[in-house]
């Protein structure tokens, strides 16, 4: 719990409130066999005279705040904590690459259908608190949006990492693009979370690939979900098509032997690297030619993760669900109960629907 949560508590109790208000109505909502927010789009919204167009756009913002709420929390949608909001905020802002309006045009509907639910005497919710009116007050939607990602083809792109001679430099940098991870999902893979179907590789290292998560599957990284800053939702066992095992048994071969777990380390005493490092190395091979400009945002290491959900969504047609696996989103099915049971009922449930497909179309760097 944050400072400013406790502070809140602490206030609540004092008064005789509480900081959750829709708790109790929960249950009570999800044993209802009636969806509050299609009653207030057929009373408010389809009753109006709106175009074809604005009632598309409200349907389509209702079903993503839904969708996000089944995904993500347990929770019925229509009784929400300001913390859901905002959480439902900040993955459309740096998740999705939404503009700050589009965001708070999303705040702005919900807000209404939740208004709607205070008016109606039907209906439980109290008239003092509005979650996504409260959440508004908490994040900055105003001012400029950052700029578009930059369009890089791929042939540029292989012009770009051929470019790139340190051995360690190249493997984080392709990893990223191989795998769409994060900075922080990057830094936190150990030794133990990787296997590559290498003899002399498996006798330097004995720790190689020895998780659980990737007994019988060669040539795979598992990607925890719970290690610091890797922000992901769920792990996820990611295949290593021939390019990137190659890039990274050169930089295995090469790495610094200090039994440290963690498979990128550091030029200087051979430490762990953090996410700000391995930003640092991105700046180093794509500035100042790919810095920022008026129109589009500097590369930097979340690039990767742009580029591949792009990738596999608009070039390939994956389906939402099979992307949400390689991302590391969550999906239905509810809260996870511990690591093991998340290893046992998702990553099997997965992993095979993604291995030959993705080995067959993830892009080729030509390294």
């Amino acid at each position: 719990m944050s400072d400013n949560q406790t502070t809140h508590e602490t206030i609540a109790q004092a008064f005789g409130r509480t900081t959750d208000p829709l708790a109790e109505y929960d249950t009570r909502f999800r044993d209802l066999d009636i969806d509050p927010f299609e009653l207030w789009m057929d009373e408010q919204v389809h009753s109006q005279d709106y175009s074809d167009g604005t009632v598309t756009a409200i349907q389509r913002r209702i079903d993503q705040w839904r969708e996000y709420m089944e995904d993500n929390h347990d929770r019925h949608p229509a009784v929400p904590t300001t913390r859901h909001v905002l959480d439902f905020a900040h993955h459309y802002l740096e998740e999705r690459d939404n503009a700050k309006n589009t965001v708070a045009a999303k705040l702005g509907t919900l807000s209404r259908a939740f208004r709607y639910f205070q008016n109606e005497p039907a209906f439980p919710h109290p008239t003092d608190f509005n979650p996504f009116d409260a959440a508004k007050g908490k994040i900055d939607l105003n001012g400029e949006d950052p700029q578009e990602p930059r369009p890089i083809q791929l042939e540029e792109l292989r012009d770009v990492i051929r470019d790139i001679k340190h051995i360690r430099d190249r493997a984080v940098i392709v990893t990223q693009f191989k795998l769409g991870l994060r900075a922080s999902e990057t830094s936190n893979i150990k030794l133990s979370e990787l296997h590559i179907a290498n003899t002399e590789l498996q006798d330097h290292y004995g720790e190689l690939g020895t998780h659980p998560a990737l007994e019988g599957r060669e040539n795979a990284v598992y990607i925890p979900h719970d290690r610091d800053r890797n922000k992901s939702e769920r792990p996820r066992v990611l295949p290593l098509d021939d390019e990137l095992r190659r890039v990274l048994l050169q930089y295995l071969l090469c790495r610094p032997d200090n039994g440290r777990p963690w498979l990128f380390l550091s030029k200087s005493g051979g430490k762990k690297v953090n996410h700000t490092n391995i930003n640092d190395i991105w700046k180093k091979h794509f500035r100042p030619e790919y810095g920022p400009t008026e129109r589009y945002r500097g590369v930097s290491s979340h690039y990767g993760r742009h580029y591949f959900t792009t990738w596999f969504r608009i070039e390939r047609e994956w389906s939402r669900d099979l992307i949400k696996y390689l991302r590391g989103d969550r999906q239905s099915g509810g809260k996870i109960r511990s690591t093991r049971d998340a290893i046992d009922s998702y990553i099997h449930a997965w992993y095979e629907d993604i291995d030959n497909e993705y080995r067959e179309e993830i892009y080729k760097l030509r390294i």
